[in-house]
């Protein structure tokens, strides 16, 4: 992560904020699409989504553009990992619950700090530590009432194929925030360039094993594609436009944990949407996901500005000092 200023510090965070809604409203539109009309052809809509984006990036962009090896690189391999998350966060939707999709998406916040600790050399503070572990247990009391409620033996397929995408999501932030670290590539061209990359392979996956159900989709445009608008522009458009911009200025393991709050808000959502039935489970493992947040945000830096307004031991200077330095430098230097 580069050295930021407050500004796009609370600017990455406030395009996190927003993405993490976004990606929490997705889970229930995701499941509306796929119910509504395509079950046998979830990765279609990984096409859609990836393919409009990447014209739509492409033309915010096109001056910006370039096509080295690092780029092909470190966006490339985002792109493949990025296909990989969601193609198996997808199907796994499909023999498992919002919820239950939606907490296990969220667990990559577990496995972020350890990638990035294996890539960067650079050992994550207990800060840290403690957020990622208030968040999984928020995430798990989250989920508790739907897993109790639906077991394990109906969604166990859909639950590990999720968890497996989101190592998947996790290997791509670590990644996004290595390439970054190394000056590697900026963020227009890694933004483009995975969405692109992740397009192609959802097109081709799409083609060899989805166009045999093509005829069998019933569209009901009225139901579909306002859906299909949001997860295109603001799930997927601005959501990776906004992580690879705030990554340059948040630590990876920040940037999971903002996102993370997609599950809580996916189960505000539900719960709207009337998918799924409120809890007092859902109040609290969402109130520990945000305290998660906040623990990472505010700790160290409270802890920073205390050490900044501490006074210096081992180098004591007196204000006579300071006054007598301050007379010498007028004098040397006279204001013209």
């Amino acid at each position: 992560m580069q050295q930021t200023n407050k500004k796009q510090h609370l600017a990455g965070l406030v395009m996190l904020s927003l993405t993490a809604i976004f990606w929490g409203a997705g889970f229930v539109l995701n499941d509306n699409l796929l119910n509504a009309a395509f079950f046998a052809t979830p990765n279609l809509i990984n096409t859609l989504r990836f393919g409009v984006s990447a014209i739509l990036l492409g033309a915010i962009f096109a001056r910006k553009l370039r096509f080295n090896k690092k780029i092909i690189l470190y966006a490339g391999i985002g792109g493949i990992l990025l296909f990989g998350g969601f193609t198996l966060q997808l199907i796994g939707l499909k023999y498992t619950t919002p919820s239950h999709n939606g907490f296990f998406t969220a667990s990559y916040i577990i496995f972020v700090p350890f990638i990035s600790w294996i890539l960067l050399k650079k050992r994550p503070c207990w800060q840290m530590f403690a957020g990622v572990g208030v968040a999984i247990v928020g995430l798990l009391i989250l989920n508790l009432y739907g897993i109790i409620k639906d077991g394990t033996s109906n969604t166990a397929v859909g639950d590990l194929l999720t968890l497996a995408g989101a190592v998947l999501f996790a290997a791509q932030i670590a990644l996004t925030d290595y390439a970054y670290s190394k000056k590697a590539v900026d963020f227009p061209n890694m933004t483009f360039w995975q969405i692109l990359t992740g397009a192609v392979l959802f097109a081709l996956y799409t083609l060899i094993f989805e166009s045999k159900h093509y005829s069998s989709i019933t569209f009901d445009a009225s139901y579909c594609v306002w859906r299909l608008l949001i997860v295109i522009l603001c799930g997927t458009s601005f959501a990776y436009l906004a992580q690879s911009y705030a990554q340059k200025h948040l630590s990876s393991t920040e940037t999971s944990l903002v996102l993370a709050c997609e599950s809580p808000i996916g189960a505000l959502i539900s719960i709207i949407a009337g998918v799924e039935t409120f809890v007092w489970t859902t109040v609290v493992g969402g109130m520990m996901v945000i305290a998660a947040v906040l623990i990472i945000e505010f700790i160290p830096r409270l802890s920073a500005r205390r050490k900044l307004n501490e006074p210096s031991v081992d180098t004591p200077v007196s204000t006579a000092a300071l006054d007598k330095e301050e007379n010498n430098e007028e004098h040397i230097n006279p204001p013209s």
